[in-house]
């Protein structure tokens, strides 16, 4: 007999994680539009909500990262290197 996994799409386990609430780096990198490095960088350096299921794993609330992004602390303006106008010092 299968696994019940070995027949799954990455879209189905999207929705099941979303339903769970708890999402992968990965998945959350999606919702919140950078690097999933990035965000497990930010969540080592405790910018960023999340919860470490041991030493290695870390996922991230569906609703926390939400009202993290609601409330500001995280915006997706482009840094300096990227902007059209320069200013001469």
């Amino acid at each position: 007999m299968a696994s019940p996994c070995s027949c799954v799409n990455s879209d189905h386990r999207k929705v099941v994680a979303m339903n769970n609430q708890w999402l992968t780096a990965r998945e959350a990198s999606e919702i919140v539009r950078i690097h999933p490095v990035t965000l497990l960088k930010w969540a080592r350096e405790g910018k960023v909500p999340h919860r470490r299921l041991s030493a290695r794993k870390i996922v991230f609330s569906l609703s926390q990262l939400e009202t993290w992004l609601d409330n500001g602390a995280y915006n997706y303006s482009v840094g300096h290197a990227a902007q059209s106008e320069r200013t001469v010092a």
